[in-house]
């Protein structure tokens, strides 16, 4: 089962910090400049890149997380990759609460647009109740206009 460890105090490493060996529990929360933290272990089999969404793994991996999630399916987001890239097999910070760039599926152009995780990491506009898949809205972009593929700006909460 997960660990939901909150802790206010000091950490030894930055939110930015990588590693192939655990410097806290995973599961450990953090509050850094006014944002959340989850610490977590990249079980994916790629690289977890700065502005990709995170999945678990299973249900019951704890905060074993990738950046491979599909197209209409369910995909629990976890967080945004903001500060760092997280290889395979190795620990590090995950946003659950704040301000990160993220990349988008398909072209968006508006404010305040509710966004879940789409395919391969990226977000897509939330379909509120019609998709399984795009459901659950994570967060939603701010101003912004930009094509496929392209990134913008959001407030997260994903609640994990």
């Amino acid at each position: 089962m997960a660990n939901l460890n909150y802790n206010q105090g000091n950490y030894e490493e930055s939110v930015s910090a990588v590693t192939a060996t655990p410097s806290v529990r995973i599961g450990d929360r953090r509050f850094y400049q006014g944002e959340e933290y989850v610490y977590c272990y990249n079980a994916g089999g790629g690289t977890a890149s700065q502005k990709d969404g995170v999945k678990f793994i299973t249900g019951a991996s704890g905060y074993s997380i990738a950046a491979t999630s599909i197209t209409d399916t369910f995909n629990p987001c976890v967080g945004v990759v903001k500060h760092a890239d997280i290889a395979a097999a190795s620990y590090g910070w995950i946003l659950t609460k704040g301000f990160a760039t993220v990349d988008l599926v398909s072209a968006s152009t508006a404010d305040y647009k509710m966004i879940a995780l789409g395919a391969g990491g990226s977000f897509i506009e939330a379909s509120g109740t019609t998709t399984l898949g795009t459901a659950v809205a994570v967060g939603f972009l701010l101003s912004h206009n930009t094509g496929a593929g392209g990134a913008a700006y959001a407030f997260i909460n994903t609640g994990k």
